[in-house]
């Protein structure tokens, strides 16, 4: 978390803050005032974004789904990026086939595809990592150790 008197926060942090004032900037270029009646729109729509480190939404991470928005419930066009696409065709096949008997079942599938994109998403997180280690290392900020006096 950062403050308005004191911005600085892990990289992490500061990235998605930059995003996030990018996306609105270009949201609201026409009418800059209305930055607050967007957020929540601009919000939904970075959490439904591909994350370049681990290939999937924060949607998807967080609960295992991609959220059902008025115009993916329509179906019938196929599955699309916008409503989750194959993901949200097998849950959707899943939901309509529950019964007591299968519940069990259903759960620890769940529970199992859950552990499996867990350990997904540490291998591409470490990869990710490794990345922008080795871009770092090469473009360095320099020898940081040097003190130099100012007089």
């Amino acid at each position: 978390m950062s403050t308005a008197e004191h911005p600085q926060t892990d990289g992490q942090t500061e990235r998605v803050n930059r995003v996030l004032e990018d996306t609105l900037r270009s949201v609201c270029a026409a009418a800059p005032r209305t930055w607050s009646e967007r957020l929540p729109v601009v919000e939904f729509v970075l959490n439904n974004a591909v994350h370049a480190s681990t290939g999937l939404t924060p949607f998807y991470l967080n609960g295992m789904r991609h959220p059902c928005v008025t115009l993916t419930l329509r179906g019938g066009a196929g599955p699309s990026i916008l409503s989750g696409g194959e993901a949200r065709t097998a849950l959707c096949s899943q939901v309509s086939d529950l019964r007591p008997v299968s519940l069990r079942k259903k759960v620890e599938s769940f529970i199992d595809t859950r552990l499996n994109v867990i350990n997904q998403i540490r291998d591409a997180m470490s990869i990710a990592q490794d990345r922008q280690k080795e871009y770092s290392d090469k473009h360095g900020r320099g020898n940081v150790n040097v003190l130099r006096w100012v007089t």
